[in-house]
């Protein structure tokens, strides 16, 4: 269970710091009832958690042994995304060949929306990646459903309490509310070299976990 705990804590690390889903918190926070529309969006997000996690989780959880081969594949995907975590944050470090716009195309639309598009929103933008290496790591845990149960509260401690955490300190921090359109604004001029760190962390992060499960199960 203890192994189960650290890759799930690892993968809501790196769903609750996935930068696409964060800039675009601050974005419909920093909008029209933005304090209202904020948990929507988050909502969304947390919807593709508990699809992915919890009910895929709890049909494959336990089916596949780590040292059987589909069980080593399901580690070495754990490991493959670290790496490509970390490419893509050696990539970002990179200068962009030519300037970007303030905000991304993709983004435009979530300043002033209502509270259904929010929440849309929030699915589409949800970090899937995370979600689904944890449902990954389930299916070759062998654990009781009541702890498949703890290790998804675990998993969404993290992915959804991160983000959800810095929205209430905003909302309720009259300073951070007044300055929310500047921290929106340097996000987003900062957006490529922080999404860099984040990658380079995370990513170092998951091929670390994934290569001590490896280890062990060999």
């Amino acid at each position: 269970m203890s192994d189960l705990v650290r890759t799930l804590i690892v993968c809501g690390l790196i769903s609750g710091t996935q930068p696409f889903t964060i800039m675009g918190m601050f974005l419909v926070l920093g909008g029209n009832n933005g304090t209202r529309n904020v948990w929507w969006y988050l909502f969304g997000c947390f919807s593709v958690q508990f699809v992915i996690v919890v009910i895929v989780g709890s049909i494959v959880g336990g089916t596949v042994d780590e040292s059987s081969g589909p069980g080593r594949s399901l580690i070495g995907l754990r490991i493959a995304a670290g790496l490509a975590l970390v490419g893509l944050g050696v990539w970002l470090r990179r200068p962009p060949k030519k300037e970007a716009p303030d905000t991304p195309k993709a983004f435009d639309r979530l300043a002033n929306v209502g509270a259904g598009a929010s929440y849309i929103g929030g699915i589409l933008i949800a970090d899937y990646q995370g979600s689904v290496l944890a449902a990954s790591a389930l299916a070759t845990a062998q654990v009781t459903q009541s702890q498949q149960i703890i290790g998804w509260a675990i998993y969404c401690l993290f992915a959804t309490g991160i983000p959800a955490v810095a929205a209430i300190a905003t909302i309720r921090s009259e300073r951070a509310e007044a300055n929310l359109h500047r921290t929106i604004d340097w996000v987003m001029r900062n957006r490529r070299p922080l999404a860099s760190w984040i990658c380079l962390v995370g990513g170092l992060l998951v091929f670390g976990d994934g290569l001590v499960a490896y280890v062990q199960a060999s």
